[in-house]
């Protein structure tokens, strides 16, 4: 039967690969335009029973055989070139390290004809499940392998011997083939990852937009009602604080006041005014000083302390009490009401000395000596009480005055309060409502620019989404193709023989 005519790796395939991965388009192009391969490479982690079954096969097969060690596989590419066809031999009592299975990988995606070997174990239960376990592995790192022929060295080399003496026809086309499906499946991979990383990166940026335009909102949100309610929240605590120090400085100056006049003097009691009037002027000035500091605190730097011309009370219009003068005129009516008392009658000299005197002294003498003590006693009782109320009388108009002088200062202050507190309060809001209105505007502009970065951001993200999900519809469709070209047995080529194990 004449052979068939050589066939050609389509060229608008390799053309799409090169796009995705020039180094694969060109191996590709290698392996389709190179020598026929025609060497049968041996190797696994089993290397007694690997140089066993390359000394089996020797003179077996039409082919150059060679064994070697699984690390040398990927430092030598020219070696792959060659080889027609791969027999890789499993160890039953080893495990497959991962560096193993990625060497499999390697030469299962450069070369078609790829055939697996198990050694160390016998036929019969025991090998049936070891194939089960080493067939469910290749479906994870090889699909493609999964339902190749497994072959037990145990039973002997007759049937690998035989599939490796009917090699397929054009084993450098398929080859190509191999390595062209293995180059546009690596690109699918790689644009179908890109297309998650995409995904992944832009729900990971929406979120942190949406986070951020949160933000901006809350700062607006805050700048416009907190603010506001911090403003009366702190106005209304001066408020309470300024009228707490104001009553506790005017409850003290007046108990004070009560103390000085409860145990002063008559001169004590005329220097009073003066003093009490220089206490209301320092208390005045002490105030004005703690309300600017409060107040310049609370509005500060909009308004620094004492920068505003306050109106302000003076010193209270009330005249201070008369200075001691002439007794007044009942204190004189009192005196000679006393004296007249002990005249008249001699009656409290008489019963006062009637008990001293009486049994020795004459009714003539008695009645002389005792007329100057009873006038005596009469006048100094009537003195004693005339000074004891003249002293209630200077305490108690002493006491109105300071009443009168203390409400005077109170509404004095309390009006200065009140203004300071009024205007301090407008300049607050003021300066409030101003700020507010800077932010809302900075606020809007960064709103704004977010808005526009968004649009940006999902322009480009749709724009390079389509170009990937683009790639990986043309990618997919090219793999399809690929694979009917390489499902189709050539002229002249054996069908894929059944499983040594399943043929048991």
């Amino acid at each position: 039967m004449p052979s068939p005519a050589p066939r050609t790796v389509p060229e608008p395939l390799v053309e799409l690969l090169a796009r995705h991965d020039p180094a694969r388009a060109a191996q590709v192009r290698r392996r389709g335009d190179g020598p026929v391969p025609d060497t049968v490479l041996v190797l696994g982690p089993a290397e007694q029973a690997v140089g066993r079954l390359a000394a089996a096969l020797a003179g077996r097969v039409p082919a150059l055989v060679r064994c070697a060690p699984v690390g040398e596989v990927t430092m030598r590419e020219a070696r792959i070139a060659e080889t027609r066809a791969v027999v890789w031999v499993f160890d039953a009592h080893a495990p497959v390290p991962g560096t193993h299975w990625a060497r499999l990988a390697e030469l299962a995606g450069q070369v078609d004809e790829v055939h697996l070997a198990l050694a160390g174990c016998e036929p019969g239960r025991g090998a049936g499940h070891r194939l089960g376990a080493l067939r469910e592995r290749l479906a994870e790192v090889l699909p493609r392998l999964a339902d190749a022929p497994l072959h037990l060295l145990a039973d002997g080399h007759g049937q690998l011997v035989a599939a490796l003496a009917r090699p397929g026809q054009q084993p450098g086309y398929r080859n190509a083939l191999r390595v062209l499906a293995t180059g546009l499946a690596e690109a699918l991979d790689r644009r179908v990852e890109r297309l998650r990383r995409a995904r992944r990166r832009a729900s990971a940026v929406d979120q942190a937009m949406l986070g951020q335009r949160d933000e901006v909102t809350g700062r607006y949100r805050d700048a416009a009602t907190e603010w506001p309610r911090r403003l009366r929240a702190d106005v209304a605590q001066l408020r309470l604080t300024t009228a707490a120090e104001l009553s506790g400085a005017l409850r003290r100056l007046r108990v004070d006041a009560r103390g000085y006049l409860v145990k002063a003097d008559r001169e004590a009691r005329a220097r009073f005014p003066e003093l009490f009037l220089a206490a209301t002027g320092e208390l005045r000035a002490g105030l004005h000083n703690r309300f600017d500091g409060l107040i310049g605190a609370l509005i500060a730097p909009e308004l620094e302390p004492g920068s505003r011309s306050w109106t302000e009370r003076g010193t209270p219009a009330l005249s201070p009490p008369d200075g001691p003068g002439r007794p007044p005129l009942e204190d004189r009516l009192m005196l000679l009401v006393g004296a007249s008392g002990g005249l008249g009658g001699l009656g409290l000299g008489r019963l006062t000395l009637s008990s001293a005197v009486a049994p020795t002294v004459p009714g003539s003498l008695w009645s002389t000596a005792a007329l100057p003590a009873a006038v005596g006693l009469g006048v100094a009782a009537a003195w004693w009480l005339a000074k004891a109320r003249r002293t209630m009388v200077d305490r108690a108009r002493l006491g109105r005055w300071v009443a009168e002088v203390l409400e005077d200062l109170r509404i004095g202050l309390e009006a200065m309060l009140a203004e300071r507190l009024l205007d301090a309060e407008h300049r607050l809001g003021v300066a409030v409502d101003r700020e507010v209105t800077e932010r809302a505007t900075d606020m809007s502009g960064e709103l704004r620019e977010h808005e526009r970065l968004a649009r940006h951001v999902a322009a480009r993200r749709a724009q390079q989404t389509g170009l990937d999900s683009a790639a990986v519809a043309e990618l997919k469709a090219a793999q399809s193709k690929l694979l009917g070209l390489m499902a189709g047995t050539l002229p002249g080529t054996r069908p894929t023989p059944p499983r040594p194990e399943m043929a048991q």
